[in-house]
């Protein structure tokens, strides 16, 4: 008898090789798929394969237009992993009852959250608002994502100020017991690992809270206060995934983080700044994650030019990096998995979504994710995805490249051989 999906990840996980690779489409927020490119995806596997699937295209984050993919649909792509989403994964749409509605960009039929009520703020730009009526996020005209523009504590100069405005991260009891029965039913009708998107993050977070400019500035220039910030917020996360854990600790096998450190050239703080003000306070929340549960498996999303940090990662107790772009300076593949590859998982990085995916044709595509099948798979350690989320244009036989190529190809007898 063959592994189970669920088998086949934890394994891969423990650095073990598997029958094939295992595979994920849609597990996190960075490994999904448009829910424009979904949808005729969906509708090509219907008419081509007879596939038995839901005709329904459910958009579950609307701030980056994300679908949630059927279960046989996954299956037939062979994807071994589910993502247990927050109730409210995004810009404060809970995800809980949907209604119909329509995609951006070809006007396609899909399911919306019945709290998605974005209002046009001039010129077709769309707005979602908080109670407080705060301006939280924006959609230009013929736009696909929206853009978080609420800094709270853009101004804020004392932590007096910062104990006042705040809005700390938490997970209230209703949100657990959905949580719950939404990952009970999953654990205990389907052989997938289940990876549990928690949304922390101290970096990102950071910046959404103060503005990219002042969060920086202050980093340097008030690092006290900066330091009373994120101990504020460390503190809070750790109470946030213990009572997380409490909730689907039984089901989860996976929790996510994240945190992007680079950009396309570089690092976007120095390796001394990130070793200083995140790397502890990340290893806090891991500690506390692992003591609460210890098989648990922690993964960070971090896109970007991130060389300089990889081992620092590692040490602060994640056991999964996901996406390593390739295109990004100085992150070669051959070199990180020959450096790291014994101590973290590589989760993604089978085919650029940036240049290959886009712009390569179908031979491209399957050389592409051929090359880093034999790069990343020999002694476990991967699992394969694209490098983070397929954009609303690729068209399924794109998309069916990249998967069936990782099914047929995914085994020892080809990356060993």
């Amino acid at each position: 008898m063959g592994l189970t999906s669920r088998e086949r990840v934890l394994m891969a996980i423990d650095h073990q090789e598997t029958d094939r690779v295992p595979i994920d489409l849609g597990s996190s927020r960075s490994t999904g798929i448009n829910a424009n490119a979904y949808s005729k995806l969906k509708n090509y596997l219907i008419e081509k394969e007879h596939l038995d699937i839901s005709k329904d295209t459910v958009c579950f984050d609307v701030k980056q237009d994300l679908a949630y993919a059927d279960f046989n649909l996954l299956k037939r792509l062979g994807s071994d992993v589910v993502i247990l989403p927050r109730l409210v994964p995004s810009i404060g749409i809970r995800i809980d009852k949907m209604k119909k509605g329509m995609l951006p960009l070809d006007g396609g039929e899909c399911l919306l959250a019945e709290a998605f009520n974005p209002v046009d703020i001039g010129g077709g730009t769309l707005g979602v608002f908080d109670p407080e009526g705060h301006l939280l996020a924006k959609r230009p005209k013929d736009g696909l994502y929206f853009d978080e523009c609420y800094n709270p504590l853009k101004d804020v100069t004392s932590e007096s100020e910062i104990d006042k405005l705040l809005k700390l991260p938490s997970i209230t009891d209703e949100e657990c017991e959905w949580l719950r029965a939404r990952a009970k039913d999953i654990y205990e009708n389907t052989d997938f690992c289940i990876s549990g998107a928690t949304s922390t993050s101290l970096f990102e977070k950071g910046w959404k809270d103060w503005g990219m400019e002042t969060f920086m500035e202050n980093l340097y220039e008030e690092p006290e206060l900066m330091e009373y910030y994120l101990d504020k917020m460390t503190d809070a996360y750790i109470v946030m995934m213990e009572k997380y854990l409490d909730a689907v600790g039984d089901y989860v096998q996976i929790v996510q983080n994240n945190d992007d450190f680079g950009s396309q050239k570089s690092m976007l703080l120095s390796p001394s700044t990130y070793r200083e003000f995140f790397k502890p306070r990340h290893a806090r929340i891991n500690e506390a994650i692992k003591k609460k549960k210890k098989d648990v498996h922690i993964s960070l999303h971090c896109c970007g030019s991130i060389m300089p940090i990889i081992g620092d990662i590692i040490e602060s107790g994640y056991d999964i990096l996901n996406p390593l772009q390739k295109e990004a300076a100085d992150m070669d593949p051959y070199e990180i998995k020959k450096k790291f590859g014994k101590n973290v998982t590589i989760w993604g990085g089978a085919c650029s979504t940036q240049t290959t995916l886009t712009h390569g044709t179908i031979d491209e595509i399957i050389a592409e994710c051929k090359e880093m099948i034999k790069c990343y798979a020999p002694g476990g350690g991967f699992v394969y995805s694209q490098i983070h989320n397929i954009q609303a244009d690729i068209s399924p036989e794109k998309i069916l490249a990249v998967f069936d190529t990782g099914l047929k190809y995914g085994v020892p007898e080809f990356y060993n051989a």
